[in-house]
């Protein structure tokens, strides 16, 4: 099954490149900036294709670094070419169930990958994701929203991959939670259809859990504060008449 989908990636390239960078891989990186990706933070990319979102990615840590890694060869290959002007990706192609992947993460992400590896390997995948991710970091997770992707598997078969299974937010906490996952944000959102068409999902470690801190409380509006002033200046005038 394995070298079924990395042949049919290899051979899904040309298609990946004459696509190029669009408005899901710039939304993606935007999520990832709103969350805290900041611009010396490391990287981890789990399905990285041909390089778009690792593109957008390198130009967003000029003082960090991305490393890349596809099942598909070829897609390495043609990544490398892409990002050779970048100093600051790595690429490496393997099953990233196998892949000797050294170090943590500040981040961790799978663009539009888990929907394409058979659910029953998805706890293993974050069983390997749980010991990547630094304590204080996180997981993005976006794919397609499941039920989306069966409206697709009834009415638009030529849309689908070689693998390609609506994974529910069940499913996700099912094979995140026992490897120190939590599930920190979901979010059901369009990117070319109206009634929404992806998932963006943040996972965080368990571990990194720490102290909680109560807030301020909260300031008094404008109008609160000057009919505080009114009846404090009434309360003095009232006591200069007594006098």
């Amino acid at each position: 099954m394995t070298e079924d989908v990395a042949t049919y990636y290899d051979e899904y390239v040309g298609r990946q490149e004459a696509v190029g960078i669009n408005r899901r891989h710039r939304s993606i990186l935007d999520r990832l900036l709103r969350l805290g990706l900041r611009p010396d933070h490391r990287v981890l990319e789990i399905g990285s294709g041909v390089g778009t979102v690792t593109e957008l990615l390198a130009g967003a840590l000029p003082r960090g670094s991305v490393l890349g890694t596809d099942l598909s060869p070829k897609s390495i290959e043609a990544a490398r070419e892409r990002l050779a002007s970048f100093g600051n990706v790595e690429l490496v192609a393997g099953d990233v169930l196998e892949a000797e992947i050294p170090g943590r993460f500040d981040v961790v992400v799978l663009p539009d990958v888990i929907e394409h590896i058979p659910v029953e390997l998805h706890s293993a995948l974050f069983g390997r994701v749980a010991s990547w991710v630094k304590d204080d970091g996180f997981v993005f997770v976006h794919y397609p929203d499941p039920h989306h992707l069966e409206w697709c598997r009834v009415h638009r078969p030529d849309k689908l991959q070689v693998i390609d299974q609506p994974i529910h937010a069940d499913v996700l906490v099912a094979n995140a939670y026992p490897h120190g996952l939590y599930l920190d944000r979901y979010e059901r959102y369009s990117i070319w259809v109206r009634e929404g068409d992806y998932v963006a999902a943040v996972l965080r470690p368990s571990a990194g859990v720490g102290e909680f801190t109560q807030l301020p409380p909260p300031r008094p509006s404008l109008a609160r504060r000057a009919a505080r002033r009114l009846r404090g200046l009434a309360r003095r005038l009232a006591g200069r008449d007594r006098r």
